[in-house]
């Protein structure tokens, strides 16, 4: 075989694949672009299908749970939406602007997560049919912008409960049962008194916001469910760290440096000229540490909390002028102490001044289980932040409490500000989806076929209910749909049940908050619409490093480039 000189030009030549005319010539080498409806809707629509297929089974009480591993080899066992979405790393863009919308839903509800992603994807399924049949996009947008404007005007008038003693224990119960069961089913009443108990408790003087910052979730392995309760006050998975335990009537301190006195942050060298200037060293760095510790004393402080390492020399002096020192590692528990307790947060060890000192009735240490923990407790007197104390065989059923009791608390954040309540079990969904198929079968334009769509994805939420709780899913549809035909707008789908029957959903106490359900539908046609709306995709060449190296020889050229 003869080889010229230039043959190796002219392969290469020969092999690179040049680009399209016109905006891809303009744009950097390895920018992806995409333009038509195939390209830019149709087949990031397959992978927004998956998404969805996935999450669907994590809806209502009866859904199933996720094993979620992210890619610093941490595991979740949950079915929060979420959580879900936050630790799968999406690179589509359909995919990530579904999870932009169940992010912000969850940041201003704090629940309603899965409904959003849920109807969003039915709406978008239900558009690519009306897409093939020739319907234009247009148009479609329209209808789906007419539908949810009707949607939210029918949605006041399905509200069938209304929170009118914010501070009545077992009216606040009642209306966080669904919430709560959504997440772990079988422990919503026992569940939503705790969380009832815990927001009563630090729910401030009327004219003020509630803040569920002020309520502390401590989660000890061990025991069951059953075994969880609420504590007016602060309990933290720590210990003390001298002999004193127990302190009465506590003065606290609480720091966020060092226990001791404050090192130098470079490095330094000491020389000693003779055996005095070592003597006299340690000896000036003990008496400024007995000097620090007896000055705190002097103040009248008698239980000292810090954030930073405890010095063993101020430790021992803290043992003789019997002050109790605790340490946390988070700023965020010594944030919630300091409400806890009234105290301010300092900076240096210095005595604090009688304003910036807290007062507690009792500081001890405990054991829960085989856990150690501190408990500050103002015994029955008033007290701004109230703990959570959940007890689990394991650290996946502590996780999904913990879910269960933040979506809880959330949901009467939302009660806070609007007490409306809607029937929930897929009532409010079937008798939006029934008004507006009405609307849309005797509304003139092309845009009922948008209307008619989107009455068919509310319907996608009751029967995924159905499917979910291993329902016959047609009979329980049919029944439903018949009975908001007759006009009873609260008909809902018994889960607990082996049969196609139908509840009551505001008699049997499911209810859903109308703040959450209002901002879902709004944010899913939003999303919906505006993905609808996109022409082309532009994807840019991701920043990074050189390339990992691989078997393939070329892993070092782009991909139309052969050697």
């Amino acid at each position: 075989m003869v080889s010229t000189p230039g043959s190796h030009w002219q392969q290469t030549m020969a092999a690179h694949v040049p680009l399209a005319p016109g905006l891809p010539q303009m744009l950097k080498e390895g920018t992806k672009f995409f333009s038509g409806l195939q390209e830019t809707l149709f087949s990031n629509l397959t992978a927004c299908k998956a998404l969805v297929r996935t999450l669907r089974s994590c809806y209502g009480p009866m859904g199933h749970h996720k094993l979620v591993v992210n890619h610093l080899g941490k595991s979740f066992h949950t079915s929060h939406a979420a959580t879900i979405l936050r630790e799968l790393e999406v690179e589509n863009p359909v995919a990530c602007l579904l999870r932009t919308t169940a992010e912000a839903q969850q940041e201003e509800t704090g629940d309603g997560t899965t409904f959003v992603i849920l109807l969003a994807g039915a709406l978008l399924e239900n558009a690519e049919k009306l897409l093939r049949s020739g319907i234009s996009v247009v148009h479609i947008q329209a209808g789906y912008e007419m539908a949810c404007k009707e949607a939210l005007r029918l949605l006041p008038g399905l509200v069938s409960h209304v929170l009118k003693k914010p501070r009545d224990i077992d009216e606040v119960t009642c209306v966080l049962q669904t919430a709560v069961g959504s997440k772990i089913f079988g422990h919503q009443k026992f569940l939503a008194r705790l969380v009832a108990k815990a927001c009563v408790s630090v729910l401030p003087h009327p004219g003020t916001t509630f803040n569920p910052d002020f309520i502390h979730i401590c989660k000890v392995p061990g025991g069951d469910a059953a075994d969880s309760r609420v504590l007016e006050g602060m309990v933290i998975c720590t210990e003390a760290e001298g002999i004193v335990k127990r302190v009465e009537r506590a003065c606290v301190a609480v720091y966020c440096c060092t226990f001791g006195p404050s090192g130098l942050e470079a490095k330094n060298t000491t020389i000693f000229r003779s055996v005095e200037d070592m003597k006299d060293f340690g000896s000036s760095e003990e008496k400024l540490t007995k000097h620090l510790v007896r000055a705190v004393a002097a103040a009248g402080i008698n239980t000292v909390v810090v954030g930073g390492k405890v010095d063993d020399q101020a430790l021992f002096y803290a043992n003789s002028y019997k002050i109790m020192v605790v340490r946390l590692s988070s700023r965020v528990q010594l944030q919630s102490l300091c409400r806890a307790v009234g105290a301010t947060l300092l900076l240096t060890l210095v005595p604090p001044l009688p304003e910036a000192t807290g007062h507690c009735r009792r500081v001890y240490t405990s054991e829960i289980g085989s856990t150690n923990v501190v408990v500050f407790s103002q015994d029955g007197a008033a007290c701004p932040v109230a703990t959570v104390v959940l007890r689990g065989s394991t650290q996946e059923m502590l996780d999904c409490l913990d879910e269960a009791v933040r979506d809880g608390i959330s949901i009467y954040n939302v009660l806070g500000s609007d007490p409306r309540l809607l029937p929930g079990s897929g009532a409010t969904e079937m008798a939006l989806a029934v008004r507006l198929s009405t609307l849309g079968m005797y509304y003139p334009g092309t845009e009922q076929y948008g209307i008619l769509e989107f009455s068919q994805a509310l319907k996608t939420l009751p029967a995924t209910l159905a499917e979910n709780a291993g329902l016959p899913v047609n009979k329980v549809m049919a029944k439903m749909e018949v009975q908001h035909q007759l006009g009873t707008q609260n008909t809902g789908i018994k889960l607990v049940s082996e049969e196609a029957e139908t509840i009551n959903a505001t008699k049997e106490g499911l209810l859903d908050p109308f703040l959450v359900k209002h901002r879902a539908i709004a944010l899913a046609t939003q999303v919906s619409v505006t993905l609808l709306g996109v022409s082309e995709i532009m994807v840019a060449r991701k920043a990074g490093g050189p390339k990992f190296r691989g078997e393939n020889p070329n892993w070092d050229k782009e991909s139309d480039i052969l050697d």
